[in-house]
C-alpha cells in the first residue's frame, strides 16, 4: 500500500476551520488543511446542506453542488489557492431543484442534470390563486430528474414567482403563448403584436417525472441519464414503499427553456437493480468498462450492473403510434398544444390513462402485479428491464452507509456518510486498498478530478464545506 494512504488510514484527520464563502456573486473563499492534506475549500452561507458535487469538464476545476437545503447550485472556481463561490437559485426551484440529490454533466459540459430528493412538497407552498393545486399537485410524487444548459441556468430576467404567477387552473404547466386575448393575464398580453407572451417556468430544459426520492445521478450518452429512484413502488400516487431500483432517462430533444412538451421522453425501469434510500443520505453512480456502478445505501452495498443487459418489455408504447425517437439532441415540441391531432396536455390524469388503455399492453401490465408504477406523464415509451446482470462489487461490512461514488483511473473511491471515511478499492478486482478519515460528520457527494495529480472532492452536508484531499 502506499505509504501515504496507510498514513491517512491509521491517522484521524482533524480538520481546521475555513474562511467564509461569498455567494450571489461574490468571492474571497479561503482555505485551511490539517497536517495530512485535507483541505476545506469553501464553507459557510454560499452553501445550504451541500450534497453532491461534479466538476464540470470544459473549466478548470469548476465545481458544482448541489443545496438540499434551499434548492440551489453553488459553483466554485477551486484551482487557485483563494477560491470563488457563487450561489443561484432557478425561480422555480421548488420543483425543478427540489432538494437535489445528484447532479452530472454531459460529456461537453455544455448541459447538465440534476436529481431531486423530493416527492413534489414544494416548500411548504400554499396555492392560493389556484387551491386545487395544494390537491393534485402539491405532494403528488410528480418528480424526477431535471436537465439544464450550463450556461443559462437560473440566468436573470428569465424567472417568475412559483406561486404568485402561476394562475393556470389544472394539472398541467404554463398555457402556450397562443392563447385568446379573453385568456391571458393582461399583464402578458402584448397589444403591439396581438399574442400572450407568458412567461416560461424557469430555466430549465426538460424534466421528467417518473422518480420522486431519487438519490443520485449519472450522465449516459446524448440526453440520456440514469437515476437512483428512492420511491419503487406505490400504494397509492402519493406513497413510496421504497423498494427502488434503477431507471433510465432519455429525455431527447429538450422542450427549449421553461417549457412543459415531454412527450419525446424515453423512460425504461431496471426493476430487477434494487436500490434502498436511507433518509436524507445521497448515493453516488459512477461508470466503469460498461459497469453502472452505485451506493445501494441501505442496503450498506455498492452494487454494480450491466445497462446493456436484461429483456426490454415496452409496458405503455409511442402515444403517435409510430416508433419512439431515442437518442435525439437539440431543441423540440416546446408545447402539446403545438402537436397536431395530439392527445391534449399529456400531464393531465384522463390523457395518461387514455394512452395506457390504447397503447399498453395490458397483458405485459398485468404480469407486473404489485411491481406495476404507473406512468405519471404520457411518454414515446415506458418499459421496464428485466433480468439485468447485477452483482455485488463492495460487499456489506465494508462499508456502514455507502454514499458518494467517484473514480480515477486506478482506484473507486466510496464515501461512509456514518463514519466520515472515504474507502479507496481497486478497480483491479476491487480489493480494499485503504481509507482518508475526512473528519466531517456530513459526509455525501464526491467528484475526482485528474488535475494536480489527481484531487478528490467531497461536500459536507452537516457543516456546510466542500473539501478536497489529493489522491494521485
Amino acid at each position: 500500500m502506499d505509504p501515504r494512504r496507510l498514513a491517512r488510514a491509521l491517522g484521524a484527520l482533524t480538520i481546521a476551520a475555513a474562511a467564509l464563502v461569498a455567494c450571489d456573486g461574490g468571492s474571497g473563499a479561503g482555505e485551511a488543511s490539517d497536517d495530512e492534506g485535507v483541505v476545506i475549500v469553501v464553507e459557510g452561507e454560499g452553501l445550504d446542506g451541500p450534497t453532491a458535487v461534479a466538476v464540470r469538464p470544459d473549466a478548470e476545476q469548476e465545481l458544482w453542488v448541489t443545496n438540499a437545503g434551499d434548492d440551489s447550485i453553488t459553483t466554485i472556481s477551486a484551482a487557485d489557492d483563494e477560491a470563488e463561490a457563487r450561489t443561484r437559485t432557478d425561480g422555480y426551484a421548488e420543483h425543478f431543484v427540489a432538494k437535489p440529490s445528484g447532479i452530472a454533466f454531459e460529456a461537453s459540459g455544455e448541459s447538465f442534470a440534476v436529481s431531486n430528493d423530493s416527492n413534489n412538497e414544494v416548500r411548504d407552498l400554499d396555492f392560493q390563486i389556484n387551491p386545487e393545486r395544494n390537491i393534485y399537485f402539491k405532494g403528488s410524487n410528480f418528480m424526477g430528474p431535471t436537465l439544464f444548459a450550463t450556461e443559462t441556468y437560473a440566468r436573470a430576467g428569465q424567472n417568475k414567482r412559483y406561486l404568485d404567477d402561476w394562475p393556470q387552473p389544472g394539472f398541467g404547466h404554463d398555457p402556450a403563448d397562443n392563447i385568446p386575448q379573453d385568456q391571458c393575464p393582461p399583464q402578458y398580453w402584448t397589444a403591439e403584436v396581438s399574442r400572450c407572451y407568458w412567461p416560461r417556468e424557469g430555466s430549465h430544459l426538460d424534466m421528467l417525472h417518473e422518480s420522486p426520492i431519487s438519490k443520485g445521478i449519472l450522465h449516459g450518452d446524448g440526453n440520456v441519464f440514469y437515476v437512483l429512484d428512492g420511491c419503487g413502488t406505490r400504494v397509492e400516487v402519493r406513497t413510496c414503499n421504497n423498494d427502488g431500483h434503477v431507471v433510465r432517462y432519455d429525455f431527447n430533444r429538450d422542450h427549449q427553456e421553461g417549457n412543459g412538451f415531454h412527450g419525446d421522453g424515453v423512460v425504461r425501469r431496471f426493476i430487477d437493480v434494487p436500490f434502498t434510500p436511507v433518509d436524507t443520505t445521497v448515493s453516488g453512480m459512477a461508470e466503469r468498462d460498461g459497469w453502472i456502478y452505485y451506493s445501494d445505501t441501505g442496503a450498506g452495498v455498492v452494487r454494480r450492473f450491466r445497462p446493456g443487459s436484461g429483456d426490454v418489455q415496452v409496458l405503455v408504447s409511442s402515444w403517435h403510434g409510430g416508433p419512439p425517437t431515442t437518442g435525439q439532441r437539440g431543441p423540440g415540441v416546446i408545447d402539446w398544444v403545438d402537436v397536431p391531432g395530439g392527445p391534449g396536455d399529456g400531464d393531465t390524469p384522463p390523457v395518461i390513462d387514455q394512452w395506457i388503455a390504447t397503447a399498453g399492453n395490458q397483458q405485459l401490465i398485468e404480469a407486473q402485479g404489485a411491481r406495476w408504477i404507473k406512468p405519471q406523464e404520457t411518454l414515446e415509451e415506458y418499459a421496464y428491464v428485466v433480468g439485468s446482470t447485477v452483482e455485488e462489487a463492495v460487499g456489506p461490512g465494508e462499508i456502514t452507509e455507502p454514499a458518494g461514488l467517484a473514480g480515477s483511473a486506478s482506484s473507486l473511491f466510496v464515501a461512509d456518510h456514518a463514519t466520515g471515511r472515504i474507502h479507496e478499492f481497486s478497480w483491479d478486482g476491487l480489493e480494499a486498498m485503504g481509507e482518508i478519515d475526512t473528519g466531517v460528520e456530513g459526509l455525501s457527494g464526491l467528484a475526482y478530478t485528474a488535475d494536480d495529480g489527481g484531487t478528490l472532492y467531497f461536500t459536507d452536508a452537516d457543516g456546510n464545506r466542500v473539501g478536497r484531499v489529493q489522491v494521485g
